[in-house]
């Protein structure tokens, strides 16, 4: 294939020694190779840096590193390094299919114009990690839309719509032309996952499985909730209030899908102001309100305030009940 696009890999590492070198190595072992890996060791304190340090005479690996200032802070510094013509940004402690790269290249020698692709992923348990619920990343569907607006509407509507930017390749100068970057926040992804999505031109849907995430004990998604979780929420919440504000006409036709969106990440953040005892910022959510333009209707207050144990046990009545 001629012309092949560049594709960059960015990977922020924070004290994962017991998983680096194997995601590393998912990325070196591409039947098409990455046009550079960027990686930054964000002020680990364990044994991260030594074993990342053991491949920076491998031609196209960029390595530094830096002081603990959070992952959102090390994807931006990689991402204003990256010089290929789609970045891609990987966590650490997952993997990556093979062939991811060469999939990609032939996808946008294809059509040239796409700016973003989003894919399927897989979780798997790490040894001696249980977990009750196991994250779905299925997309379901290989499908292409001329806007990004019509892809994440359709996505939203059918619960394909995922936060995590591991399940997504974007064109690099779509991050520079719509001047986006991760905010230094808990639950930047899904901060930063719906602008960008919203903000593309051609988007492509593919239903293979081409990113594995690995689910462990002392990973952002099994550490104990916080205030600072909290805190992110509602730069969440403030974020798509405002992207809805600001584009009114481009998002109209998905309104109704992002509204639902907020919903559902405002019920996310009463229920962990109840487990956690902190007051809601209520002053901060009826102004958002405003801004969003649409209130709640009174399903979704019953939803916010119901315990989730509560609707559970309501919703096994109610199979019971029409059997």
């Amino acid at each position: 294939m001629e012309n092949k696009i560049k594709i960059t890999a960015i990977v922020p590492a924070y004290n994962v020694e017991n998983y680096i070198v194997a995601a590393i190595d998912s990325l070196l072992n591409q039947t098409e190779k990455f046009h550079e890996i960027i990686i930054v060791n964000d002020g680990s304190t364990d044994n991260t840096g030594t074993l990342i340090d053991q491949y920076m005479d491998i031609a196209g690996i960029k390595i530094f590193h830096t002081s603990n200032n959070g992952q959102a802070c090390a994807r931006n510094f990689s991402l204003s390094r990256a010089s290929g013509d789609y970045v891609y940004f990987f966590d650490s402690d997952d993997l990556l299919n093979a062939d991811f790269v060469e999939s990609m290249q032939a996808l946008v020698h294809q059509k040239p114009e796409i700016d973003i692709i989003y894919f399927s992923g897989q979780s798997f348990l790490d040894d001696g990690c249980r977990l009750e619920y196991m994250p779905s990343y299925d997309r379901k569907i290989d499908m292409g839309w001329p806007s990004g607006i019509e892809a994440t509407g359709f996505m939203l509507q059918r619960d394909m719509y995922f936060a995590s930017p591991c399940l997504y390749l974007s064109k690099r100068a779509l991050w520079d032309d719509k001047n986006l970057s991760f905010m230094n926040i808990v639950h930047e992804d899904e901060e930063i996952i719906m602008r960008l999505s919203c903000s593309a031109g051609m988007s492509l849907c593919l239903s293979k499985v081409f990113f594995k995430r690995r689910i462990r004990l002392e990973s952002t998604m099994t550490l104990p909730k916080s205030k600072r979780n909290a805190i992110g929420y509602l730069y969440t919440l403030e974020s798509i209030a405002s992207y809805c504000n600001k584009n009114r006409v481009q998002v109209l036709p998905i309104k109704n899908d992002l509204v639902r969106r907020f919903y559902n990440i405002l019920c996310g953040y009463f229920a962990l102001c109840k487990a956690i005892d902190l007051r809601p910022e209520y002053k901060k959510l009826f102004t958002l309100l405003i801004e969003l333009g649409r209130f709640p209707a009174p399903r979704q207050l019953y939803e916010m305030w119901v315990p989730a144990a509560f609707h559970a046990r309501l919703s096994t009545v109610k199979r019971k009940l029409c059997k």
